[in-house]
């Protein structure tokens, strides 16, 4: 088998020619959008797939990647360039496209309080949703995206897979949207997008989300994470996992000073780690003076407390092995996908369990030797300082390890 790259025409989900290609690099990403960016040599038949816009912009291109027959995904690209360059003596012409899977319509739509409105109809108020992981993401998606009241909000052939009720039971508030809010209180969250929704209940219930393209349709669904800690399993000694290591940073706050107008309580105090070590406290006052909601107020100093945290990072390097690499199980191959559970041997008698959070896939036929590489990235996805709820949560899974590795020196 071999990397294949196909045109899909978005107005029917149809597969058109295949696309010649100088290099592909794409990410798939657990619960978030997945980046890729395709260079091209600039020929006549890639120069067709370039369609501005009365703005010069360019009219997004659908495109689909078959990754050796293992893995394929539906992409969307949205932005290009041209670029004109001499090397080795000879004329080299390259269009560039770059964009995303197509979770970023995820991203790119707020969850309405009332999805059956507009945004101008909507009132002041929220919503809560209380059922299992996989209903209420589906649920908000295909309201939000498939039968919109708003009809410039819904997808074209974008649909919502039967609901399984997989996951355990969550609750999801949906207020009047504010931007990059999140929730550091269990089971009240305030989302910016459907895919902050989705990292939401996420974190009550380990769930995945994907879009993927059917017969004519893109099919948005939602799938648990496959638990290969014991057959998945990356270490020095078999050769998949040539380096790892720990970092560890102080907190930047860990006694947070608030003062509000909530009755009884104008002046209040939230403490993280190491905010009783005389030696180690950080103090940091939160303006609320403005808000008497208390609900509000503990969001707020949640936040604070998390951002303030001392972190704790792992960096790996690992290696697809014949037996187990990336992609469909197979003729005695254990395949791994973003998502599932595998372990890390870091030392001795030191493991760490998580899930693979992204896979950065490369084909590059730029060299003199036609390449392909598999990088896949396990615990945090590398992007969630945005997301404090993730950072607590592996900050917490990494002091184990580091706990671990002290004890066995």
């Amino acid at each position: 088998m071999a990397v294949l790259i196909e045109e899909l025409r978005l107005s029917d989900l149809s597969r058109g020619r295949p696309v010649t290609f100088r290099k592909i690099d794409l990410t798939p990403t657990w619960n978030q959008v997945g980046p890729f960016v395709l260079e091209m040599p600039a020929n006549e038949r890639n120069w067709e797939l370039i369609q501005l816009d009365g703005n010069g912009d360019l009219i997004p291109v659908g495109l689909t990647v078959n990754w050796n027959g293992v893995y394929e995904v539906p992409l969307l690209a949205e932005d290009w360039s041209f670029k004109r360059a001499l090397t080795d003596g000879r004329i080299e012409e390259t269009l560039t496209l770059t964009g995303s899977d197509f979770l970023s319509l995820l991203a790119n739509r707020i969850a309405y309080p009332d999805p059956t409105k507009a945004w101008t109809a909507q009132t002041t108020g929220s919503v809560t949703y209380t059922d299992a992981a996989e209903t209420v993401i589906k649920t908000l998606v295909s309201a939000n995206v498939v039968t919109a009241g708003d009809t410039s909000r819904r997808v074209p052939l974008l649909t919502v897979a039967p609901d399984q009720k997989r996951g355990s039971t969550v609750t999801y508030k949906v207020t009047t949207p504010q931007p990059e809010a999140s929730s550091d209180t269990e089971n009240v969250t305030v989302a910016a997008s459907l895919m902050d929704m989705v990292r939401a209940v996420d974190a009550q219930s380990r769930i995945g989300v994907e879009i993927t393209l059917g017969a004519g349709e893109l099919i948005f669904d939602c799938y648990e994470p496959r638990d290969l800690s014991e057959k998945a399993v990356f270490s020095a000694e078999l050769g998949n996992l040539p380096e790892a290591s720990l970092t560890v940073s102080p907190p930047t706050a860990n006694a947070i000073l608030v003062q509000s107008k909530v009755s009884g309580s104008t002046f209040s105090q939230a403490t993280g780690a190491l905010a009783t070590n005389p030696w180690r406290r950080i103090e940091q006052f939160l303006d609320q003076s403005s808000t008497d909601t208390a609900t509000d107020v503990n969001l707020a100093t949640g936040q604070a407390v998390a951002a303030g945290a001392g972190k704790v990072g792992i960096t790996v390097t690992v290696v697809d092995l014949p037996r187990l690499r990336f992609g469909a199980d197979g003729d005695g191959v254990q395949g791994y996908r973003v998502g599932d559970i595998v372990t890390l041997d870091i030392r001795d008698g030191v493991t760490y369990t998580d899930v693979i959070s992204k896979v950065q896939l490369v084909a590059d036929a730029t060299g003199d030797t036609y390449t392909e590489t598999v990088t896949p990235t396990i615990g945090t996805a590398g992007d969630e300082s945005t997301d404090q709820t993730i950072n607590s949560k592996l900050s917490a899974q990494l002091r184990r390890v580091e706990k671990a590795l002290r004890g066995s020196i």
